[in-house]
């Protein structure tokens, strides 16, 4: 028996945006660290990945601190603004998967100006 390996069965060293991944359709690590800090809320360890040196993570602390900042959960300070703004300018890769099969890397700065992808964000973490 030949075995084809897609990339949704392979390890990764990479962190992956994903809601519903592989055969399971289980969110990735991140998308669960993640929730685990909204539902503890942790919005400090939330603002300050603001700063990680991992894409998919600087993605999702935008799009939640923004999210919980209009909430009046969290005040955004100016240098953390800034940080935002450069974030929007980035053109780190964050990679996406969905389902087996589907693999793509986007543009951070694509990612953040996509109102469809902000929006499953915010739809997935706060609806």
């Amino acid at each position: 028996m030949v075995s084809i390996p897609t990339f949704s069965q392979q390890k990764s060293e990479k962190e992956i945006l994903g809601y519903s991944c592989g055969y399971s359709g289980e969110p990735t690590s991140v998308i669960i660290k993640f929730g685990g800090l909204l539902y503890d809320k942790k919005y400090k360890s939330i603002k300050a990945l603001l700063y990680s040196k991992i894409p998919v993570e600087n993605f999702l602390a935008v799009v939640i601190s923004k999210k919980l900042a209009d909430k009046k959960n969290i005040t955004l300070t100016k240098s953390e603004m800034e940080r935002i703004d450069e974030l929007y300018k980035s053109a780190e890769k964050v990679p996406i998967c969905g389902g087996c099969t589907y693999y793509k890397e986007i543009e951070l700065k694509e990612l953040l100006n996509s109102k469809k992808e902000v929006n499953g964000v915010t739809s997935y973490f706060f609806d």
